[in-house]
């Protein structure tokens, strides 16, 4: 089951959020190998507002360490102009064995300075 993590983003800002994954004895996963993909929109099979994908580096993983760290530049933010979705993120292992880690609402606060 998904863990729910509601995400605040700043628009015009970079976005760079850490995230450890561990167990229940607080030993991180290891994601050696691994692949990551997560999707922001209206609603679920709605409107796609936004792709962060480890293929194409949004989300860098740590291996042994069981880290996942989502990046978007400034100029990524920037452009995004929704301000309420709500996304999932999912991991892949090598034998394409899907994991749903994360769910819930991703909040864009508006850049007022530009």
């Amino acid at each position: 089951m998904a863990g729910t993590y509601h995400l605040k983003i700043d628009q015009g800002a970079t976005l760079d959020r850490l995230i450890t994954w561990k167990n229940a004895a607080g030993v991180p996963y290891d994601i050696t190998g691994w692949t990551a993909k997560m999707q922001i929109r209206d609603r679920a099979g709605g409107t796609l507002y936004a792709t962060l994908d480890s293929a194409n580096g949004s989300i860098a993983l740590g291996g042994a360490a069981g880290t996942i760290r989502l990046l978007a530049t400034a100029a990524t933010t920037s452009s995004w102009t929704w301000t309420l979705g709500r996304y999932d993120l999912e991991l892949t292992d090598g034998s394409s064995q899907v994991t749903r880690l994360l769910e819930g609402l991703a909040r864009l606060s508006p850049e007022v300075t530009q």
